[in-house]
């Protein structure tokens, strides 16, 4: 039965070129579109996830609130994360992680601009998932001035020579790093974004005991079994203990009297798969998203997708008077209704996936069209995810019965009686749910359209909006410091 069915339908398909060509395209474009949208949001929600303990990384922020000037930082001090260690059995270890932001390496005598210069502890590479490629992460930064490079980097300063031992000049510090490692190029899904990692101790605040000056970040990997809330609670007593006395020197009053004045400063910790969506704490990373864009961005890719489905039923209904005569010649033959339905819901079936099959080489032909916009690197992963492949056969399965759905019930519908006496044509006209759903296609589409103006002409004014000064030769330099008095 499956085989006849599959069969009819191939050759109803066959004789309405013109119907499938349109739906074809029409369902193409919009899986494209969908597929694209889902692509970057997918992107932007597994950041960081590539890391074995990601469940049990956290990140310390400082929330404060000093004679009504609030701020939520990650900045915190030097001794934190080694006091967390020793006071609390529940940390496992900690990292402190301090950029300079764009530095200027050097090698002989040739000069590299780098983005980030980064100084961690040594015990990074214990917490993290960045494989070293050359270097035991046990002692690749244990001493003051060892660095670790980048893949990419490596290449970059010494192409094809052995870059193990090499010294190299970082910034204006007079004293050369030792190159002690090679780590894997950092996945783009990570929070971090740098090519060089310096040992945390070439620092001259690498043991400061200051617990007022908050100027690193702090990660702390905590042992299996212990919950978020259990270390939160336990930051009160520690900022008694230690920031107390220091406020005191400074506010003339204690903790609590500080507190009870109208200030805060308390510690809270983050999970590290959260940082990236998290915008509103201030931080030395990757700028973080707003997860608004992202519900934003997930709700326009179903209503594409939506609008696609009901441009097919409203193409498959329109074409309901040319197969009326099949269906009542197929009926007096003795097709159930029920057969019928299966027929319909195949071909719908079967046009889903060819137009997946477009849909595929859409993306693969605008994706870095598309990336170049964004300054993204997505792509599509067939074997590399595991819910790639299962997650376009839903989807193909998913839009194939949405769009066929109505189509194929409606047309199943028709009586023969009615088909012969030429009176299909005028029940058609009656139709009030084509009616909904084409009032609906334009409603959802006019939404897009007009929200998509808005957007641009707001992008557009803050582009071109007069900032009340001659732009023109007008230039930015970044780190002027090094100029002196030259």
């Amino acid at each position: 039965m499956s085989k006849n069915i599959i069969k009819h339908s191939l050759r109803a398909l066959n004789r309405q070129k013109g119907y499938v060509f349109i739906n074809i395209i029409g369902l193409s474009i919009g899986i494209a579109c969908s597929l694209l949208i889902s692509l970057f949001v997918i992107n932007e929600l597994s950041y960081d996830k590539f890391n074995e303990y990601k469940d049990r990384i956290y990140r310390v922020n400082l929330h404060g609130k000093i004679s009504g000037q609030e701020a939520h930082v990650s900045s915190t001090c030097s001794p934190l994360g080694s006091t967390m260690l020793q006071e609390f059995p529940e940390v496992e270890n900690f990292t402190r992680y301090n950029s300079y932001g764009r530095t200027v390496i050097k090698y002989e005598d040739k000069s590299f601009a780098e983005e980030a210069f980064v100084l961690v502890d040594s015990s990074f590479f214990k917490i993290f998932s960045i494989k070293l490629l050359k270097g035991d992460k046990n002692t690749v930064l244990n001493a003051p001035h060892k660095v670790v490079l980048s893949e990419k980097a490596s290449k970059k300063f010494f192409g094809n020579e052995e870059a193990l031992g090499k010294m190299i000049q970082v910034g204006t510090d007079t004293t050369l790093y030792r190159v002690t490692g090679i780590m894997e190029d950092i996945p783009e899904t990570s929070s971090f974004e740098a090519d060089l990692f310096g040992s945390f101790l070439s620092s001259s605040r690498a043991n400061d005991d200051r617990w007022l000056s908050n100027s690193f970040e702090t990660y702390v990997l905590l042992k299996e079994g212990t919950s978020e809330s259990a270390i939160n609670e336990k930051f009160h007593p520690l900022l008694v203990k230690y920031v107390g006395p220091a406020i005191e020197q400074y506010f003339g009053l204690s903790f609590d009297e500080f507190l009870n004045k109208g200030n805060q400063y308390y510690y809270l910790l983050q999970p590290l798969v959260d940082i990236h969506l998290d915008p509103g704490i201030v931080h030395e990373l990757k700028n973080a998203s707003d997860p608004k864009f992202l519900y934003i961005f997930g709700s326009i890719a179903i209503l594409i997708i939506i609008i696609a489905a009901i441009n097919f039923m409203n193409l498959s209904t329109a074409q309901a008077a040319k197969r009326a005569k099949e269906v009542g010649i197929k009926k007096v033959s003795g097709s159930s209704k029920g057969m019928l339905i299966q027929q319909f819901i195949t071909e719908s079936m079967f046009l889903a996936f060819l137009s997946l099959v477009i849909a595929i080489v859409i993306i693969e032909l605008t994706l870095p069209y598309f990336n170049n916009l964004l300054n993204a690197k997505l792509k599509l992963d067939y074997l590399g995810e595991w819910y790639t492949v299962p997650g376009l056969i839903i989807l193909t399965i998913f839009v194939g019965l949405l769009s066929g759905s109505y189509p194929s019930f409606f047309l199943s519908s028709f009586k023969p009686v009615s088909v012969l006496k030429g009176s299909i044509k005028d029940s058609m006209k009656n139709g009030k749910l084509r009616g909904i759903l084409v009032v609906l296609q334009f409603s959802i589409s006019i939404i897009l359209i007009v929200g998509t103006l808005i957007i641009f002409k707001q992008i557009n004014y803050m582009l071109n909006k007069d900032m009340g000064f001659n732009k023109d030769n007008i230039l930015v330099i970044s780190r002027a410091a090094v100029i002196g008095d030259k």
